[in-house]
């Protein structure tokens, strides 16, 4: 009868080449897993994307949607200007955003649930976007209640550019 080999538990061999196979396949599927955890996260951040607009109702509670004011408030607290505006220049990582209005529609958009601006029909938008995660949504509305939504569409800002195109 064998006696078990006490050694050969998870990460042990009890021959050389065993072993070294043993680590390789171990290595192989660690780097299938990451690689399988990359992919979906890569695919977030494509320097492009396209977003077809969704139907619903104006009037319904839309949770995309913190402030849609459009007024200023007195007093309120300004962000410093963008270098391009005669601002400081940007320091760390900074992301160029295009958004492209691809519809006839005037169109609300909105950064982490603020209203970041409106852009008219076939027009675009260039928002300031620094390092983090951004959740971009948009919405058109309609004379008789209803709604066309883009989004929400998730982007983390690493540095680059990204092109979010929105579709009727």
């Amino acid at each position: 009868m064998i006696q078990p080999n006490k050694r050969a538990a998870f990460g042990f061999c009890a021959e050389k080449e065993k072993c070294m196979y043993k680590r390789l396949l171990q290595s192989m599927l660690i780097t299938c897993l990451a690689a399988l955890i990359a992919i979906p996260a890569a695919a977030q951040n494509a320097s492009s994307a396209n977003n077809s607009g969704e139907k619903g109702q104006a009037n319904a509670q839309d949770q995309n949607i913190k402030n849609d004011q459009l007024a200023n408030a007195p007093g309120q607290k300004h962000q410093p200007p963008p270098a391009r505006k005669g601002g400081p220049a940007a320091k760390g990582i900074y992301c160029d955003v295009h958004i492209d209005n691809r519809t006839p529609l005037i169109v609300s958009v909105y950064m982490n649930g603020d209203l970041l601006g409106v852009i008219g029909p076939w027009g675009d938008l260039y928002p300031d976007i620094t390092y983090g995660t951004a959740q971009l949504y948009a919405r058109a509305v309609f004379t008789d209640g209803s709604v066309l939504t883009f989004g929400p569409r998730n982007y983390q800002c690493v540095g680059g550019s990204y092109t979010w195109s929105l579709t009727p």
